[in-house]
C-alpha cells in the first residue's frame, strides 16, 4: 500500500489514520494533513461495573489484527513517524498510535476553526 506521511518544519514526521483530514498549526503556516489512504479503527467493549439506573459500564477500546498490520506497514514504509489517530485508536494501539492536542488557544473553538499541535500528541 502507498501510504502519504507529513513531515512538519519541527521535524516531526506523522501519518494520519483519522478518518478526515487533520488541520495543524506548523508556526505561521496552516497545513491540512489527509489521511494515510488507511484508517486504524477498534471495537468498544463495555462491562457492566453496576447494573440498574443508572447502569455504570468500564469502557475499553480494543485493537484488532488489522489495525495491528497497518501499523506495521506504517512503520515498515516509515520507520521513524509518529502514527496519529483518534482517541479511541490511541487507547486500542498504546504506545504505538498517539492522539492530537490542540495549539494553545484553541482548545475550545468548533472543529472548523481548530488547530492541531505538530509538537504535543497524547500517548496511552
Amino acid at each position: 500500500m502507498n501510504f502519504i506521511s507529513h513531515t512538519f518544519t519541527n521535524g516531526v514526521q506523522i501519518v494520519n489514520t483519522t478518518p478526515h483530514e487533520i488541520t495543524f498549526q506548523d508556526g505561521e503556516q496552516i497545513v491540512q494533513v489527509p489521511n494515510c489512504g488507511t484508517i486504524i479503527n477498534a471495537k468498544v467493549i463495555e462491562t457492566i461495573i453496576t447494573p440498574g439506573i443508572p447502569t455504570f459500564v468500564k469502557t475499553e477500546f480494543v485493537g484488532d489484527i488489522s489495525g495491528e498490520s497497518a501499523i506495521t506497514e506504517i512503520k515498515n514504509h516509515f520507520p521513524n513517524c509518529i502514527i496519529v489517530g483518534s482517541i479511541i485508536a490511541a487507547q486500542a494501539y498504546p504506545g504505538k498510535v498517539v492522539a492530537m492536542t490542540p495549539m494553545p488557544g484553541f482548545e475550545r473553538v468548533a472543529p472548523a476553526e481548530k488547530r492541531m499541535n505538530p509538537a504535543k500528541f497524547t500517548i496511552f
